[in-house]
């Protein structure tokens, strides 16, 4: 019984909930459309939060702009999963800044936006602000992928 659930588990893992299906650098912004896969929950759920919560402690906390609140700890458990990788990227960035040495003591301050395109197809477009491009290319792919593993893990 354990091998079989080990090989579902194989297979359920190399599906993507989230894809990137195209990224555009522009001078002030990355500019990334997701779609989500049909038939993948299209947002985070109470086990997920806790899940992101646990990675990246931060994220509850970033300002932003919704009808429950001042932070994004407001919605976490029942938003977007585009609006949810929105904010591991800024967490990625930050963490990022804060470890390169142009990071020490400037405070930089990421934003982004989440929108649905197309929301019955599942398409969305995510932009972020950053200050290094390959950085934040990187950190799209990262966060990317802990959300495609995350909702896979937390998916009952």
């Amino acid at each position: 019984m354990l091998r079989l659930c080990r090989a579902r588990r194989a297979t359920v893992q190399t599906r993507s909930v989230i894809e990137v299906e195209r990224l555009t650098v522009r001078p002030d912004r990355v500019v990334c459309d997701v779609v989500v896969a049909p038939g993948a929950p299209r947002c985070s759920s109470p086990l997920l939060a806790d899940h992101i919560r646990a990675a990246f402690p931060d994220v509850p906390s970033h300002a932003c702009v919704n009808d429950d609140g001042d932070t994004f700890g407001a919605v976490l458990e029942r938003t977007s999963l585009p609006h949810v990788l929105e904010h591991l990227v800024i967490s990625l960035l930050a963490r990022a800044e804060a470890a390169s040495a142009r990071g020490a003591g400037d405070g930089m301050v990421f934003v982004g936006t989440t929108e649905w395109t197309d929301e019955f197809a599942g398409r969305a477009r995510v932009e972020v602000s950053f200050t290094d491009d390959l950085v934040a290319l990187r950190a799209f792919r990262d966060a990317t992928h802990f959300l495609n593993d995350a909702v896979l893990t937390c998916s009952p």
